[in-house]
Order: C-alpha cells, then sequence, then structure tokens
C-alpha cells in the first residue's frame, strides 16, 4: 500500500473518483447512496480541509458516514476481478490500493471496512 500524506489524500481520492467514474455506464451514487455526488464531495471537502496548512500536521479524521463513502469507492475499485482485461484490473488495483492508503491515514480505528447489505447490480 502507498504512503500518503495528508496534502495528497484530496488529489488521490478525486482523481480515483473522476477515473472510476469514467469506467461506469450510470451514476455509482444513484445505485449505492454512500457514495452519492453529495457525500462524495463531503469527504472530498474533508479531505481537502485536513490536508490544508496546520490541519494537516494535525492528520484526517474521519467520521463514519464519510468512512462508509470511502468504503463504498473502494468496493468499486474491488470489482476489478470481474473484468477479463489484465489492464483495466491492474488499474483498478492501484486505485483500491490509494484508497486504502487515504483510510488508513484517516480512518485507523476500522480495521476492515464497512459492511454494505445492500446488493446492487454491480455487487457493490
Amino acid at each position: 500500500m502507498p504512503s500518503v500524506s495528508p496534502a495528497d489524500a484530496a488529489r488521490l481520492f478525486r482523481d480515483a473518483v473522476t477515473t472510476l467514474s469514467e469506467r461506469l455506464s450510470s451514476d455509482y451514487g444513484e445505485l449505492v447512496p454512500d457514495a452519492s455526488a453529495e457525500r462524495t464531495r463531503a469527504l472530498l471537502d474533508r479531505l481537502e480541509a485536513g490536508g490544508a496548512g496546520s490541519a494537516s500536521a494535525r492528520g484526517i479524521r474521519l467520521a463514519d458516514d464519510h468512512v462508509a463513502t470511502l468504503d463504498a469507492w473502494i468496493r468499486l475499485a474491488d470489482n476489478a476481478v470481474l473484468h477479463d482485461d489484465t489492464r483495466e484490473a491492474a488499474a483498478r488495483a492501484r486505485i483500491a490500493d490509494d484508497l486504502r492508503a487515504i483510510r488508513a491515514l484517516s480512518a485507523p480505528r476500522f480495521e476492515r471496512l464497512l459492511e454494505d447489505d445492500r446488493e446492487t447490480e454491480l455487487g457493490a
């Protein structure tokens, strides 16, 4: 897992969401409410605030709803096994690694992804 600084977390998250969203035929947030545009934006705002100035020295601590949103995006990236394209699978694995590094930095109290009991067409 790559090492991430608080200053880099927002950029990595933004890039990951953009890349994953480009690969979808529909809005992921419509299928998985934890990844809605509003919740994703709130998480990005929190990561940006945590990486700015003196806040960066204290680190980033995410609320439970932010962690659930981050976990939803990690699960989407983890769905790489559904692709026969090895380059796509490798790209998604890198994205998942980046998102897990953000999670390790900002939500160390959670050892595992939060459970999502809902079933979706994406299997997320």
